[in-house]
């Protein structure tokens, strides 16, 4: 009796089409997805779902990458090799020990960032935070254009206090409340003080009447605004009487049928 075939199963055949159809990244590009997670500018989830991959493919990748770096800053790989391949050794080498510094330094602006909830709109530094910012500028190894744009800084407020820091240091970077300022058409007192005489003598005239009064008698001009201000302050303007009217609660000729009104 021959043996029966089976059929194969649903689930082999997905394995086997995922299998024929996947991927295969090139050491470029697994380079490339490990040093942007590395930059942590998007989530890893974020990452692994643009690039279509899995997180623990990711995370895989990431262990094989620093465990190379390590190995190979370490000097534990040994094998002969001609001097290009020794400059070529140390210029990875060195670009490694940049990558790790700059994205060291990005991480430590970050978190001052998210700590002191920097790069808010519309937001208002202390002075001691605005000397930090500075020394932080000062101290890193990026540009002065890139540390800012890790701190949603704009430029041109940075330099603004570097500005004031030089020329005052610490102090001339505290905000000052600004002073008012003297209206150049203020009324002076004397003539305040003539138009309260003038209003006590003459209760019965409006605050234009007075204004005009005021003018053709003093040869100073005044407007009716004011002097009405100028009473109002003084609680000299009486309030003007109302009369409350109140509706009744039906027609004083109700009516009795229809379009009778």
């Amino acid at each position: 009796m021959m043996p029966r075939k089976t059929k194969p199963s649903a689930e082999k055949t997905v394995r086997d089409i995922r299998r024929a159809t996947r991927k295969h990244y090139s050491f470029e590009e697994k380079t490339r997805i490990v040093l942007e997670g590395l930059r942590v500018e998007d989530s890893i989830s974020e990452l692994c779902r643009r690039e279509g991959i899995n997180a623990n493919v990711y995370y895989r990748w990431s262990k094989e990458f620093l465990e190379a770096g390590k190995k190979r800053l370490a000097g534990d790989t040994v094998r002969e090799t001609t001097t290009d391949g020794v400059k070529n050794l140390r210029a990875q080498a060195s670009e490694l020990k940049e990558t790790r510094a700059e994205l060291i330094l990005e991480n430590r602006l970050l978190k001052k960032k998210r700590s002191r909830e920097w790069g808010r709109q519309c937001m208002r530094y202390s002075g001691s935070e605005k000397a930090e910012i500075i020394k932080l500028v000062e101290q890193s190894s990026l540009s002065v254009q890139q540390t800012l744009d890790r701190l949603d800084i704009r430029r041109c407020t940075f330099y603004n206090w570097l500005g004031r820091y030089d020329e005052g240091g610490l102090d001339s970077l505290e905000d000052h409340k600004p002073s008012p300022r003297v209206a150049w058409n203020k009324v002076p007192m004397t003539h305040r003080a003539a138009l309260i005489d003038l209003a006590l003598e003459k209760p019965d005239l409006s605050p234009r009447e007075l204004a005009v009064s005021y003018t053709d008698d003093r040869q100073y001009f005044v407007s009716e605004s004011t002097v009405y201000r100028l009473l109002k302050v003084q609680d000299l303007i009486t309030s003007p009487a109302y009369i409350l009217m109140q509706a009744s609660d039906r027609f004083q000729n109700p009516s009795r049928r229809v379009n009778e009104l």
